[in-house]
Parts: structure tokens; sequence; C-alpha cells
């Protein structure tokens, strides 16, 4: 079984200013780029800081295993399949998770060429490439927020991702994104497509002039890496997001400033985080589906966010 993943969960979601509503915050495009950086990046050691950071600075870090670290720190949080194996892991931050991701920047060429929902292949010539390595695809997604629920049902359906509410709580569906996995496996690359693509745009490198640097290409997709939802009241907003884990193993780091907390809520194990820092103040509520294998998180943010109570009468909503 292929072991991976995954990251520091959110910060500076919710400043807490004096006098003063929270700021509207779009957090779907960080969680969107959580989701695809984490089966772009799933067989290397990496920690991963989000491009396109908002004001409130980098919501998402990620950090992505492919081998299990090993951890014995009883006070941290595990979570266990019906088998009794951990599938979810908080660790401490001191854990060593490898070098950084290198910056790629022909991804954002790849990302302009792209339509909302394309899935571009892109291939950089030898010359321009900072590594040595066989020729090879790289990939980017082009966010499609989908604001019509129907359309959001039928994108789930297609994509057989996991299939989220039409409201949640009070609060009416705003819009939804699925994103796509990225074929980048040893299985991938031996696929008929892929090796069509990489030949055609090897093919392009080689006949293009001198100063081409990056050759693209939109491809076909139907499995998915994530699926996520935005529901707003007003310019109060719920998130959920589903992040499909695909037989990895989900690492979570959890800081001193961050109190985990396990709740059983309709059958399910459900920790609700509450993390303060100075002035700044935010909670959450993760849990993992064994069924679909995949992670789960509730955000909220605007103007008005949720209680605790109202987290928890929310997740029982969506685990029933």
């Amino acid at each position: 079984m292929e072991r991976t993943q995954h990251h520091d969960e959110y910060q500076d979601i919710m400043l807490a200013v004096e006098n003063e509503s929270l700021p509207e915050v779009d957090v779907s495009e960080q969680v969107r780029k959580r989701i695809t950086e984490l089966d772009h990046r799933r067989r290397s050691f990496l920690k991963v800081t989000m491009r396109g950071a908002t004001a409130l600075g980098s919501l998402l870090a990620l950090v992505l295993l492919v081998t299990v670290t090993a951890y014995a720190a009883s006070e941290y949080i595990q979570i266990r399949n019906k088998s009794g194996e951990v599938r979810v892991q908080h660790v401490a931050p001191s854990e060593t998770f490898g070098e950084p991701a290198a910056y790629d920047k022909y991804a954002k060429q790849a990302s302009d060429f792209a339509k909302p929902g394309d899935l571009v292949a892109y291939y950089v010539k030898k010359g321009d490439r900072t590594d040595s390595s066989e020729p090879e695809l790289r990939f980017e997604y082009k966010e499609r927020r989908i604001h019509s629920y129907e359309d959001f049902l039928k994108e789930a359906k297609r994509t057989q991702a996991p299939v989220l509410p039409k409201a949640a709580l009070d609060y009416a569906f705003d819009y939804g994104n699925v994103s796509p996995r990225f074929p980048n496996s040893k299985a991938d690359k031996e696929e008929a497509l892929y090796l069509k693509t990489l030949g055609e745009l090897v093919d392009q490198a080689s006949k293009a002039a001198s100063g081409d640097h990056v050759f693209m290409k939109s491809l076909p997709w139907s499995q998915p890496s994530g699926i996520s939802g935005i529901y707003s009241k007003g310019k109060a907003h719920i998130g959920i997001y589903a992040t499909l884990m695909r037989g990895g193993d989900m690492y979570v780091t959890q800081e001193k400033e961050h109190a985990a907390e396990i709740v059983t809520v309709a059958g399910t194990e459900v920790v609700y985080n509450l993390v303060k820092k100075g002035d700044i103040s935010y909670d959450y509520i993760n849990w993992y589906n064994e069924e679909q294998d995949a992670y789960y998180t509730l955000t909220s943010f605007g103007d008005k966010t949720l209680t605790k109570k109202q987290f928890l009468q929310l997740a029982e909503e969506l685990l029933k």
C-alpha cells in the first residue's frame, strides 16, 4: 500500500480584531491547491507552502510522506480504521519530513494556458530543467467553481467523488469544485495516454524555436483527488472539504497552541480543533471516512462563525 501524506492544519483562518468583524475570506482556492498538491507530490518527502496566500497569510502548509514515520508520543491523536490500523496521526512540529519542494516557475504558464476545470500536462525542455531526469510530464489544474448545485452533483457523480450536501445547517450552497488526481505514479506513466502525450510534447519541443521553453496540452480526466463545497449565509461561510487518501496515511502537525479533542459523533471519531495564537483564534473539525478512504475538514469563516455545538451538529448531519 502506498504511504503518503500530509499537513499542517489551517493557520490564521480567523483574525480576532477587537470591535471589528472578521474579514470575508475565500479559502476554497487554498484547499483546492492542498488537494491537488497532495496528489502531485505524493512520491517525495516534501514540505509545501501553498502558493497564492491570502491576507490571512499561509492558510495551508503541507507535509507529504511516502513512508511511515516512527512516532511514539501517546499524547498525540491517532485515528484507526476498523482493522486497528492508524490512518490519521497527529505529530509534533519537530518531526522531520524532508526538504521543501522546488518552485516550478512554469506552473503559472500552464495555469494561464488552462481553462477552468482543465487538467494540463506540460513538458519542460531538457535544457530548461533543473535536473537531469528522464523526460516526464508535469501537471497543473485550474479550479472551476460550479455555482449550480445540480451541475456540482453531476460532476461528483461523473468522477465518483464523495457527494456533498445541497445545504449545510441553514447555509445555502454557494459553489463547489472537484479536483483531479494528477497521473504521477509509475503505473500512470506506463498508460497509453501518458506516453502519447509525452511523445507529442517532446516532439514539439524538439522542433520549437530556441526561445520556447514549455509545451502544454489539456487532458481529459475522471479520477478525483478531492471535492470541496462552500456554503453561505450573507457574509458568513462554511467550507466542507474531502481529500481522497487512496490508501495513504494522513499526518497532521499539531503545534503547542493547537488543542485537539476527539468527540464521537454518529459512531465516528471526530477531531475538534481549537487553535489560539495570541490574538488569533479559530476552530475546525476533521474526521476519517473509512468507506470513502477520505479525510474531511469543516471550516467556518466570514463575519460570523460556527460554535463548537454547531460544528458537531453539522458533522452529525454529514455522518448520518
